[in-house]
């Protein structure tokens, strides 16, 4: 395919010296780095992805997380997207190990009961008492992004370890994912659902929100899938219509033939986009354990 070998020859003209990936230009950056990382590997990986996950490698910190860039000294969300691009490079369990459970920290706890009545008292929905998800930065509030990406990055080590924590932490994360859903069926940026579940959903969230929603039974999808594929016709961005192929392919739509004019303007636009033309089959993003 033409245009996924264009993509591919500009994430290997674009890679910085140090192995990193810019958003555009300039410094690497964790985000770029670990997309570029993933798309790439769907292309049979080579001398790039293996500088790339070098790079990637040594800038794990020492409380197990990543920042977003060298210059930032704290672990933020970008660390459950780190260890997912890694997760078949040489990161050794140790560090793999130290990643998840810096994931696992963040995830919102369950309300305590004396929690529970004074929202109540306080007239916030049932549905606001649905703990389980993840913040862009520590001791903030949970959004729908980094959720889903704490639910990639965990699901993915199921594969390695049948763990009842991770597993358990999964299913919660997909509860927050369901409970934040707008009126129309799809997703916004989704912080608390009472505030923002009368406004309009996004294209590029409602697709993130269906990959990251893998084995919930159709029944419970069926609007958020039938909206998202009637979003195809005018995703708003090269990002939106991307997040929409890769959460449709996850139930089973194939939507990689579609044809677009909208301009890749960043290396994670165009990691995004390697991603949606990509075999399911070789593809991370799309083949998670339930």
């Amino acid at each position: 395919m033409a245009e996924a070998e264009n993509l591919q020859r500009n994430l290997l003209e674009t890679q910085n010296a140090d192995g990193g990936w810019a958003y555009g230009r300039g410094s690497s950056w964790t985000e770029p780095t670990a997309f570029a990382l993933l798309a790439l590997e769907t292309r049979g990986k080579g001398a790039a992805h293996e500088r790339g996950c070098a790079w990637l490698l040594s800038k794990q910190r020492t409380d197990g997380g990543w920042s977003p860039h060298p210059s930032v000294n704290v672990s933020t969300w970008v660390t459950s997207l780190a260890v997912f691009a890694l997760a078949d490079a040489n990161l050794t369990a140790q560090n793999r190990d130290r990643a998840y459970e810096w994931i696992v920290g963040q995830i919102k706890p369950e309300f305590s009961p004396l929690q529970r009545i004074v929202m109540r008292w306080q007239g916030v929905p049932r549905n606001e008492e649905t703990s389980g998800g993840s913040p862009w930065f520590p001791n903030t509030a949970a959004w729908i992004a980094p959720t889903v990406m704490s639910v990639l990055a965990l699901s993915d080590a199921l594969r390695k370890t049948h763990a009842a924590k991770l597993q358990a932490e999964v299913s919660r994360s997909k509860q927050y994912i369901l409970s934040r859903r707008c009126l129309d069926g799809g997703w916004n940026h989704g912080g608390t659902s009472y505030r923002s579940q009368n406004a309009a959903s996004y294209p590029e969230m409602t697709g993130m929100a269906l990959l990251g929603l893998r084995g919930v039974p159709a029944s419970e999808l069926d609007r958020s899938i039938d909206l998202a594929e009637r979003n195809l016709s005018s995703p708003g961005s090269i990002e939106g219509l991307s997040w929409l192929q890769l959460g449709l392919m996850q139930h089973g739509r194939d939507c990689r033939d579609i044809k677009t004019d909208l301009a890749c303007r960043t290396i994670r636009n165009v990691s995004l986009r390697l991603l949606a033309l990509a075999d399911p089959f070789t593809n991370r993003l799309l083949n998670q354990p339930a």
